[in-house]
């Protein structure tokens, strides 16, 4: 391998670790205005399958009551987001900093909790970054037993949570009267977690690494390489074939790199698109350029 090509690797990978960077920080640091984000707490005393159906509930009301259409489900409990930011309080400015975390204008904070008596508290709190007004709060109790009376208390508690007067109960029909189906609970897109960005991301993290990891040690190599005493034509032979050895592993990274940091960006666009309020009218584009590639995406956000 030449000093040319050890040099080259080297500026490359400084510039691609640089741009990978930038994309990943201008997309966590995007807002989505409009958007609110679910952030879901859950007890080790109260069972999953519970859970999922409470949260069934209030994602299908979420959009029939509320009208807050695609709401984002963190995959991350509500607790791990507030240690990772620093933040463990109900303060205004607390949701604020979980908000811009979520890249939401709005966050839900769902909590489930069964007390040592057996009695479960279903607890929503909603905030609004755009709003004035404190934090809306609703909750429920109910004995461990009843617990479907918690996921009847849904739709009440969205209500009474956006201000929203309740619905008069329907008089009384003749039996004859079919009942209108129940809406179904929400499809697992609507839940707001991308997987195709995240898949992508990974693989480009992975293959970008592993070229970082073949380039550093194919230059360490080579800077060993250099220092070999040659007394005979023996040796000679022998640098000969490592330094074979050194440009085709130089070749790997250099290939690795680009494939990686372009998978990397692709997906970390894509997440950005997933996340965006006008979807139809955003554009990826991939260009490519000496030494790698652009990925450019356009749109109104």
């Amino acid at each position: 391998m030449s000093r040319a090509a050890l040099s080259l690797w080297r500026s490359r990978a400084v510039w691609l670790a640089l741009g990978v960077a930038s994309i990943a920080s201008a997309a966590s640091a995007q807002p989505s205005a409009g958007r609110a984000a679910v952030l879901r707490s859950t007890d080790g005393a109260s069972p999953a399958a519970f859970a999922e159906e409470i949260d069934g509930a209030l994602l299908r009301d979420l959009r029939a009551i509320a009208g807050i259409e695609n709401p984002m489900v963190s995959p991350v409990e509500y607790a791990e987001i507030q240690l990772s930011v620093g933040c463990t309080d109900e303060t205004r400015a607390c949701l604020e900093t979980i908000a811009r975390a979520a890249a939401a204008s709005a966050v839900l904070v769902r909590e489930l909790r069964t007390g040592e008596d057996g009695t479960v508290r279903l607890e929503l709190r909603y905030f609004d970054s755009a709003s004035t007004d404190p934090p809306a709060v609703a909750r429920r109790e109910a004995p461990s037993a009843s617990r479907d009376a918690l996921v009847a208390a849904v739709p009440s508690l969205v209500r009474e949570l956006f201000g929203i007067p309740e619905v008069a109960a329907p008089a009384a029909q003749p039996s004859t009267q079919q009942v209108a189906p129940s809406q179904p609970a929400p499809h697992a897109r609507d839940s707001g977690v991308p997987v195709v960005p995240w898949i992508v991301i990974g693989a480009g993290a992975a293959v970008l690494t592993a070229g970082l990891i073949v380039g550093a040690v194919a230059a360490s190599d080579y800077d060993a390489w250099k220092k070999r005493p040659i007394d005979s034509m023996d040796q000679a032979e022998r640098a000969n074939a490592d330094l074979d050895d050194l440009e085709a592993r130089a070749l790997v990274a250099n290939v690795l790199m680009p494939v990686g940091a372009v998978a990397l960006g692709v997906g970390v666009a894509l997440l950005v698109l997933d996340v965006a309020d006008d979807q139809e009218h955003a554009r990826l584009d991939v260009a490519p350029i000496e030494g790698g590639a652009l990925v450019s995406l356009r749109g109104p956000w």
